[in-house]
């Protein structure tokens, strides 16, 4: 038991530095922070929580960069 502890710890260490990103990152978007971070907090599930946040944040830049352009255009 106290094995598999020792083993979980560097993964919650992880996943704990993972949680703040998204926690200070979302707070900046206009999403609720708190399930996404609850959810980068759980073992093993975070990451991969963590890597679909990080995609919908990067969809949600190339929208605004895409409306950006579209409107410099027809200016």
């Amino acid at each position: 038991m106290g094995a598999a502890i020792l083993q979980l710890i560097p993964l919650l260490t992880i996943q704990v530095v993972y949680a703040v990103i998204v926690f200070v990152v979302a707070r900046k978007r206009p999403v609720n922070p708190w399930p996404w971070t609850i959810g980068t907090l759980v073992p093993g599930v975070g990451m991969i929580v963590a890597a679909v946040f990080w995609l919908v944040t990067l969809f949600s830049v190339l929208d605004r960069l895409k409306a950006l352009e579209n409107r410099a255009t027809f200016s």
